[in-house]
């Protein structure tokens, strides 16, 4: 299962965890296909409880 943090707005993009580690998704349907390894440092990350409708093509846990 996949966890997903706020991160961007403009463009919109979430950092997701999961067992692999930290990625950079775009915020769009099929996004997860475009993710890429998540490099940068963040802190304070919020969990995304709402993905508005928003499917990545996979499980996400939400909350």
């Amino acid at each position: 299962m996949v966890k997903l943090y706020e991160y961007t707005r403009k463009p919109p993009y979430w950092v997701a965890h999961d067992e692999e580690g930290y990625w950079l998704v775009p915020v769009r349907n099929g996004g997860w296909q475009e993710r890429v390894p998540f490099v940068g440092h963040a802190t304070a990350l919020r969990p995304v409880t709402d993905t508005g409708g928003i499917d990545l093509g996979i499980d996400v846990e939400e909350g």
